[in-house]
């Protein structure tokens, strides 16, 4: 008997060392070159991105692929290679991670995502990041290279990227459904004669990160008298006439010293040129728009936009309580410094921003709320939050890529993966719980993603007009008239070169 319970106790001391072993080898993940060579698990029950995406009451959507082995081929996205600036990091976030973090949400998702349809049609990522992006697809293209499948590409390179011929149609890429929820429709306004090669959505965060929004301050609204603007965003009474009643009189000379510095004083409002832009979409207006036949002309002095003009103008150049760095500023080296130092010292009260600058000031001791850019007026029925024309990214596919059916599969499953992965990582977890202070800054995010918008005229830049611009900031210009004389002959000419470009076009 003694013998038996002696037996009896071993194996179960041994079989619960084998189950233990066992959850052990469950729990270890094991990553390969970007995914299609890792052997893991990437459940839903462990996929808390995806929970998110489901919870927010959007029913799961799935792409409709056919089901592919792509063999183990090595998918290859062209990227950036960049440092400098806030809004960017060296490589893009979105695209690939080695390994799961348990920390870092960005990368957690993505991991999960690529684990997930790479195993599916069993392929791997990778990114090849140059400094000089639309170079290296010039060489590519010109060679008949096929060596990237897809690239992200900043906006202020893709006008030379596109007229060059270097891209793909996104009508050839025949598993590609604009109609879904992962592809952004506001990049529409970018086609030209019909013809569209730029893709945006789901799959990026980079044109998160570079949209427009105010920041406030929430104890110096306090001091004003001025309760939380979130109710009246909600209310569509958040309107240039009521931002600029909250900005005047708001500065203060901290320092006594009579006269108002970037260094010691408090301001009602900081912004950089790019902020005349951003008021001008902002109020439903724009630098061009299209007309039935996809072809761009000017709109920058038909009546509502000079209207639109007026009023952004009287934000901007109020010299009292506005600071605009790049105008009032004469060593670009201060910029930054201007730029973010007033806001983290609680001496600014409104601040433009990107949203990527948002996770600037995460160590601000003071509270501060985001929300989207002020409408013209409560007639105006959208809140437009424009994508800046110069540090956003867009999909493309280079023209030398193969097989273009395999690329369009494996983009529209990674864009429809990563609704519910990589945007409640990026949106729910990184923003609204690391960065913005409340729940409500939560609802302004959803505000501000859901309208956005891009102006054809601005990212393609006809004749020069966009810098032209929002140039005018820094000399107070209000003789919008006189701007658009001068310049109207080479803005139309830029738009018929565009035109003649694209309808030579595939």
């Amino acid at each position: 008997m003694k013998k038996f319970i002696i037996s009896f106790i071993f194996i179960l001391i041994l079989t619960l060392i084998l189950i233990s072993c066992g959850e052990n080898n469950d729990n270890n993940d094991n990553s390969g070159e970007n995914g299609g060579n890792a052997n893991i698990n990437a459940d839903a029950a462990d996929d808390k991105e995806g929970e998110a995406g489901e919870e927010a009451g959007e029913p799961r959507i799935e792409p409709e692929l056919p089901d592919e082995d792509f063999g183990g081929y090595i998918f290859t996205f062209l990227t950036h290679l960049y440092e400098g600036d806030d809004w960017i990091n060296p490589t893009p976030l979105e695209i690939v991670a080695e390994e799961i973090t348990g920390g870092d949400p960005i990368n957690d998702a993505v991991y999960r995502r690529n684990m997930k349809i790479t195993e599916k049609f069993n392929f791997g990522i990778r990114i090849l990041a140059e400094s000089d992006e639309a170079g290296a697809m010039r060489k590519a293209v010109g060679a008949g290279d096929s060596i990237y499948d897809a690239a992200v590409m900043f906006n202020h390179n893709i006008p030379s990227i596109v007229t060059n011929a270097l891209l793909v149609n996104v009508g050839d890429l025949k598993y590609i459904d604009l109609s879904k929820p992962w592809w952004d429709p506001a990049v529409n306004a970018l086609s030209i004669d019909n013809k569209n090669y730029l893709l945006g959505g789901d799959l990026l965060i980079l044109d998160n990160e570079a949209t427009n929004a105010v920041l406030f301050n929430k104890e110096l609204l306090s001091d004003l008298g001025i309760g939380l603007p979130y109710d009246t965003v909600k209310e569509g009474k958040w309107t240039f006439d009521l931002f600029n009643e909250y900005i005047k009189g708001a500065s203060r000379d901290l320092n006594g010293d009579g006269r108002m510095t970037w260094t010691d004083d408090r301001w009602g409002f900081i912004a950089f040129n790019d902020t005349m832009l951003a008021l001008l979409a902002a109020g439903g207006g724009s630098l061009a728009l299209k007309d039935s036949d996809d072809i761009p002309y000017m709109t920058l002095t038909e009546p509502r936009n000079l209207s639109v003009i007026d009023k952004l103008m009287d934000i901007m150049y109020n010299k009292e309580d506005v600071l605009n760095v790049q105008a009032d500023i004469n060593n670009w080296e201060l910029w930054g410094q201007a730029f973010y130092g007033a806001f983290e010292e609680n001496r600014s009260v409104f601040q433009w921003a990107r949203v990527r600058a948002v996770e600037k000031f995460r160590g601000m001791d003071a509270d501060f709320g985001i929300i989207p850019m002020p409408k013209f007026d409560e007639n105006q029925e959208n809140y437009r939050s424009l994508v800046n024309p110069f540090t956003g990214a867009l999909l493309g596919v280079p023209k030398s890529a193969e097989n273009l059916e395999r690329i369009s599969v494996i983009l529209e499953a990674l864009a429809a993966e990563s609704r519910y992965t990589l945007q409640p990582a990026y949106y729910d977890v990184v923003l609204t719980r690391k960065f913005a202070r409340d729940a409500e800054s939560e609802d302004m995010l959803g505000i501000i993603f859901n309208s956005r918008v891009y102006d054809v005229g601005a990212v393609y830049s006809f004749g020069g007009v966009y810098m032209d611009f929002v140039n005018m900031a820094n000399r107070s210009n209000r003789d919008i008239a006189s701007f658009y004389e001068r310049g109207s002959g080479r803005m139309e000419k830029g738009i018929e070169n565009i035109v003649e470009i694209f309808r030579g076009m595939d």
